[in-house]
């Protein structure tokens, strides 16, 4: 079990739906002071620590078996799990130094379904049971519980990693394939009734429900439904009643709801719009993506960014934002309660970041580009100087940023310095083969150099950041069209 990529969908926007928004956070914050509340009263002298992620399926699979049961714990939250995974971490789970981990009374407890069968069997006194009493009822309970993680749950995660449309395409037959056989496993195990447990929850709506906001992430991002009135009408009707319970409210992410309310417009080899789909990443927001073709501007673009008519640019609620370094601020501030922060907290390391934002395209950048545009080769080297002295400074920039806390701009964790570069990434390996010049070179920007490397590891930056050789070809296309455009007819 992972931290995958992040798996959570919209919330309604804080301008247009105050009111709305306003109702729901004091309901929300109702239902938490109702399970707390309600957990102390239960749990008598037990202390509970879960260790997790706040974007993790699984993690969420045990915050709401806590919630269920009426437990309360405390939310050990792991900051960075790619290289700063805290020692309590590694010493309670030191075999998959993997979240979630459960420490009961100072025993850790791994792996998110022997964690929910542990606290049902464990705390049995507190709250409904889990599991059926029936032993034939238990053991294909823990049946179908293995397949939707080994069958459902990781044809699902293949499918969104696949390199090939080959690839991808075997994934989902294996996807859709698992889930109509959910979809009979329902109808078995319920009865006729409304949960997997039959009246009331249990242990496979607990299992199941911690993937919700995947099923809502795919269909989202990638306009792959799991559950439809279709192919699943049962396993569509439970996961709107899962969802409708105070206790999955109070665990679930409010995002889920959002429909349709975030879109970007963009165009795949752009390191500014790469910059947008980051944030999204990063802050698990799910987002409806429309590919603009650069020679055929749409009427949504021209209308949503009349000033410039660039890519990319951020609609939100019918809004539009535009420029990348805006785009992305915009996002961190829109979103403060979903997912990390990008943009430090102190005021001081705040417009420290955004200086480094403001170096980066104004005097990285925009010499970078000309490297492809200007029309002779004295202007190309002049270019080139112009970039290679801005890295050599960059390299202060993130020993600055980082305070030495971290391998990020950001410290410990991905922050917005990190964002804005990382969206430049593959162009930036591209540079070698496309110049001759390495841009980041491990002798002379180290520190650019491990940070890079560091990046490209995370599956937030895997997600997102275009394949190399693609971005090589479309800019020899480009440099092609633009010396053609230049060089006289005879």
């Amino acid at each position: 079990e992972n931290d995958i990529a992040q798996t959570l969908a919209y919330i309604h926007s804080p301008l247009a739906e105050a009111d709305q928004e306003h109702s729901k956070g004091t309901r929300k914050k109702e239902l938490n002071i109702y399970f707390v509340h309600k957990a102390e009263r239960m749990a008598g002298g037990d202390e509970l620590k879960l260790l997790g992620t706040w974007a993790s399926p699984f993690v969420i699979r045990v915050k709401l078996a806590l919630s269920f049961k009426g437990l309360s714990y405390e939310n050990l939250e792991e900051e960075d799990l790619y290289y700063n995974k805290s020692e309590l971490l590694l010493k309670s789970n030191p075999v998959h130094k993997k979240v979630p981990v459960l420490i009961h009374n100072g025993k850790p407890v791994c792996e998110s379904q022997l964690i929910v069968q542990y606290i049902d069997e464990a705390l049995s006194t507190e709250g409904p049971s889990l599991l059926p009493a029936e032993p034939y009822k238990r053991a294909m309970a823990r049946f179908w519980a293995a397949y939707i993680d080994d069958k459902l749950f990781a044809s699902a995660y293949q499918a969104g990693r696949a390199k090939t449309d080959e690839e991808k395409a075997e994934a989902l037959k294996q996807t859709f394939e698992a889930v109509e056989t959910l979809e009979a496993a329902f109808k078995e195990c319920s009865k006729g009734k409304p949960f997997f447990g039959g009246d009331s929850v249990g242990y496979l709506d607990i299992v199941l429900g911690g993937l919700i906001p995947v099923v809502y992430v795919g269909a989202a991002r990638y306009g792959i439904k799991l559950f439809d009135g279709t192919r699943s009408p049962l396993l569509e009707a439970w996961m709107e009643r899962f969802g409708a319970l105070d206790a999955a409210k109070a665990i679930l992410p409010d995002e889920m709801a959002g429909d349709g309310e975030l879109k970007l417009l963009g165009f795949w080899a752009s390191p500014f719009v790469t910059r947008a789909k980051l944030a999204l990443q990063i802050k698990g927001l799910s987002y409806e993506y429309i590919e603009e073709v650069i020679g055929n501007k749409s009427e949504l673009l021209l209308s949503s960014n009349p000033v410039h008519k660039l890519v990319p640019v951020l609609i939100h609620n019918g809004k539009p934002v535009c420029e990348s370094s805006v785009v992305v601020q915009y996002i961190d501030e829109a979103f403060a309660g979903t997912g990390p922060s990008l943009l430090p907290a102190d005021p001081y390391e705040r417009a420290v970041a955004r200086f480094w934002a403001a170096y980066l395209d104004d005097k990285l950048v925009k010499p970078w580009r000309q490297v492809f545009m200007v029309k002779t080769d004295e202007e190309r080297a002049e270019a080139m100087r112009q970039t290679v002295a801005a890295v050599n400074v960059l390299e202060g920039g993130l020993k600055e940023c980082s305070g030495g806390r971290g391998p990020f701009f950001g410290g410990d964790s991905v922050g917005y310095m990190d964002v804005l570069l990382g969206g430049s990434v593959s162009w930036v390996k591209a540079a070698e083969p496309l110049s001759g010049a390495k841009l980041i070179d491990a002798a002379k920007t180290p520190l650019l150099a491990a940070w890079m490397e560091r990046f490209c590891e995370l599956d937030v930056a895997k997600a997102v950041l275009q394949d190399v050789d693609a971005v090589v070809e479309y800019a020899r296309a480009v440099q092609a069209r633009f010396t053609a455009a230049i060089t006289p007819n005879n």
